[in-house]
Order: structure tokens, then C-alpha cells, then sequence
């Protein structure tokens, strides 16, 4: 339906609101209803003929036994209507686990435009009398999923790496959150291990490596020759706070260069000796 005459953007276009069932759950006796509230805008075909009406997603409604219990998400979607059509919303739903006593649903949200290499979800789960949610929660790289189980890998900028990640169910709600009963831990630092950390230097040069910056002597270093042929093993990333914005300015990385372990912290030997590329 049309909202009014102040809802008008520019001459002759107004927006429109509608909502659409995108999922129904049943559990024993109880019913849920997902929907899913849009919102565009309704152009003057005549003098903006090059114009495209898109629905931009606002908000998602829960109705138990169709009957309304709550709206989520309006802060986290909300678009300054005088930007619809430039910036949309997305949002795409799809079912973690579910048995005859709870159904969790994964909420994927994508922002458009947004920073590339985000993921944003969230997490909704039904019971047969209630419902609980998580906030939303983003990370740098990607949230997975694998036998109903959410996990993370993040990106640093050069690399990916494991970040664990655990879903935890509480009386009144759900909280995904970095697992740090999973990350080792030495001293002040979290070691963090590296993904598809296989790399080939692109030319020759000379890399010098702390050996053990963490123990006895944090000052003895090892110098390693490196050209095109070499197979550098990149195995962990160490930082002192598991804020993931940090880790784009890791402190410490270590690497495998033939039988030589060590550590390195120059950004420039990551990308010009070893040859990670940066994102972007």
C-alpha cells in the first residue's frame, strides 16, 4: 500500500511496503510464521523511464500461530529511504538443525553496497511455546556451518586462518562468539592457525626469521635464502586480542621454510618475500 504523500522522494515516486511469507515452521502444536517486510520505490515511470523498482528488505516479522509476537532486525537493516534504490537489502534464510523439539534457523544478511569479504548472520531458534535469537554478529571472512555446527575463518588481509567460533544456547537467548577454548594460547599471544598457507617467493632474496620470539632468547634470529622453487609453509598468526579487526595488523607470523621453522613480523617480508597478495 502507498504510504502518503510525505513519503515521497522526489517528484512523483513514493514508496511501497509489502510482506511475504519466506518460511512456516510447526513444532508439535505450535505454528511459526517467518515474513519478511520489503520496501521500495515506486518510480515515475514517465519521467524516470530508465528507472527499476527494487524491494529492499527492512525488517523480518515472527508470527506464532499466526498471530504477530515480533519484529527484529529494523536497526540493523534500516536504509535512509532517500538512498533506496542506491542501497538494498537482502536477507536469505536456510535451517542449521532441526528435530522434533527445536528448529534453528541461519539468518545470511547482504548489505549492498557493503565491505567486501564481510559476512553478517544471525540466528533464530523455534520451540514448541517460544522462540530466542542471537545478535547480529560479522566477521571478516566467513561464517561456516557443518553438521549443524557454525564455525568461523577469518581473513587478514594476506591470508585465511581458523577462527572458531560456538554457538551457545542460554535461557533467554543465543550468543555466537569466538570459542578461545580452542585457540592455543603462549604467554600474552593467541595462535591463530593458518589456511592454504602454501607459498612460492616470487623471486630471490634473503628473509631473516626470529626463532622463538616467545621464549628464552626472543632475540636470536636465522637467515634462510629464498627464490621462486621454495616452498614457504605459512602455520600460525600470533596477536594479543581476538578482536578480528586487529589481525589486520598481526604482530607476529610463523613460517616453514625447509626444515627451518621461525617468526616473522614485517608486513613487507609477508608480501614482497614470500608473496601473499593483498586483498583487493
Amino acid at each position: 500500500k502507498a504510504l502518503g504523500q510525505e513519503s515521497s522522494i522526489r517528484g512523483g515516486d513514493s514508496l511501497y511496503e509489502k510482506s511475504e511469507l519466506i518460511h512456516s515452521i510447526r513444532i508439535k502444536n505450535t505454528s511459526y510464521q517467518l515474513y519478511e517486510n520489503l520496501i521500495c520505490i515506486a518510480h515515475d515511470t514517465i519521467k524516470y523511464q530508465t528507472s527499476v523498482d527494487s524491494y529492499s528488505t527492512k525488517s523480518l516479522s515472527i508470527f506464532q500461530n499466526h498471530i504477530f509476537k515480533k519484529e527484529l532486525f529494523e536497526k540493523d537493516l534500516f536504509i535512509d529511504r532517500k538512498y533506496l534504490g542506491e542501497a538494498l537489502n537482502a536477507v536469505f534464510v536456510s535451517t542449521i538443525r532441526s528435530d522434533e523439539e527445536k528448529t534453528l534457523l541461519q539468518i545470511d544478511f547482504d548489505f549492498s553496497p557493503s565491505a567486501p569479504g564481510d559476512h553478517t548472520i544471525s540466528f533464530i531458534q523455534f520451540q514448541e511455546h517460544d522462540f530466542k535469537e542471537s545478535r547480529v554478529c560479522t566477521i571478516i571472512g566467513s561464517f561456516n556451518t557443518d553438521n549443524g555446527e557454525i564455525d568461523g575463518v577469518g581473513w587478514s588481509g594476506y591470508f585465511a586462518f581458523d577462527l572458531p567460533h560456538k554457538l551457545t544456547e542460554r535461557e533467554d537467548k543465543l550468543d555466537l562468539d569466538i570459542d578461545s577454548l580452542k585457540i592455543h594460547r603462549e604467554n600474552d599471544f593467541h595462535f591463530l592457525k593458518i589456511k592454504d598457507g602454501v607459498r612460492f617467493p616470487p623471486s630471490v632474496c634473503e628473509l631473516e626469521m626470529t626463532v622463538d620470539p616467545f621464549g628464552n632468547n626472543p632475540s636470536a634470529t636465522t637467515t634462510v635464502t629464498l627464490n621462486p622453487n621454495t616452498k614457504v609453509t605459512l602455520i600460525y598468526m600470533a596477536v594479543e586480542n581476538l578482536i578480528q579487526p586487529d589481525y589486520y595488523h598481526f604482530r607476529w607470523v610463523k613460517i616453514k621454510v625447509s626444515d627451518q621453522e621461525g617468526w616473522i613480523e614485517n608486513g613487507n617480508d609477508v608480501m614482497k618475500k614470500i608473496g601473499c597478495q593483498a586483498a583487493g
